[in-house]
């Protein structure tokens, strides 16, 4: 018997695979919708809910599965992490630089010493909180090019930091709760707005713990600017740095308004 073109090629045979599927189960859905509506009483609802339980289980059954599959690959890969990428460590110093960031080091803390004595004799109850300093000069005579050590990160990172730790110290929270809370914040805040200052988290730890006013914080800026006037001082009559590579408080200015035809941010 022989069988023309057009029996041998119909059109479901050149469908593919998956096409044929959604096909077949679209007319099986088709015929169950057509016997729920005319109530047919040869497929009892019974077996119809079963079937559908059934599938509303096997589907939370089988996303289960892929959210624990999910976990142990978070797992795996989060204990890979640990052995490091295997990158190369920075280079150390000369001796010629690690002499002149003692150099720096040395008389910018001297400075902000004698600056803190001032301020005491003048009023014995207020001083400068050296803390951060040890960390502030760190940045701008070893990491000299780095964001965190430029000004802007420097006034902004401790203005914030500052003002959310003062008013932490207006709640009624457990100390220790205040100072975790409060770190947290600030150095959240200042990864959004992008001006990150490790130092800022210091006295934000510092200044939770409480005994600290508005003046305190008047005390800090002004040391810090004291600090970014003597690290640009000392370390631009070396020829190999240069500080600050960048002032940007402009930043937010450029990007709240643009100029007409640029886009925000350019």
């Amino acid at each position: 018997m022989k069988h023309t073109a057009l029996e041998v090629f119909s059109p479901l045979t050149c469908l593919s695979r998956r096409q044929a599927r959604e096909a077949t189960r679209r007319r099986l859905r088709n015929k169950m919708l057509a016997v729920i509506r005319l109530g047919d009483e040869d497929i009892p609802s019974s077996n119809i809910s079963s079937s559908m339980d059934s599938r509303r289980s096997a589907y939370s059954l089988a996303s289960f599965q892929k959210k624990t599959l999910s976990i142990k690959k978070r797992i795996i890969m989060a204990a890979r992490k640990w052995k490091g990428a295997n990158n190369d460590p920075p280079p150390p110093f000369s001796n010629v630089e690690a002499l002149w960031t003692f150099a720096g080091c040395f008389l910018t803390i001297l400075m902000l010493l004698y600056f803190s004595d001032f301020i005491n004799e003048q009023n014995s109850q207020y001083s400068l909180v050296l803390g951060p300093f040890g960390a502030l000069v760190t940045l701008q005579y070893s990491l000299t090019s780095a964001p965190a050590s430029q000004p802007r990160n420097v006034i902004l990172g401790q203005a914030i930091s500052i003002s959310i730790a003062l008013c932490m110290t207006y709640t009624r929270l457990e100390a220790n709760m205040r100072r975790s809370l409060g770190t947290a914040l600030c150095v959240s805040l200042m990864a959004r707005l992008g001006v990150t200052h490790p130092p800022a988290g210091a006295a934000a730890l510092i200044f939770t713990g409480g005994g600290y006013t508005w003046v305190h914080m008047g005390i800090m800026l002004a040391g810090n600017v004291l600090a970014i006037i003597s690290a640009a001082g000392i370390n631009n009559f070396n020829v190999k740095r240069q500080y600050p590579t960048s002032w940007g408080f402009g930043y937010w200015i450029k990007y709240v308004c643009p100029r007409k035809g640029s886009k925000k941010g350019d």
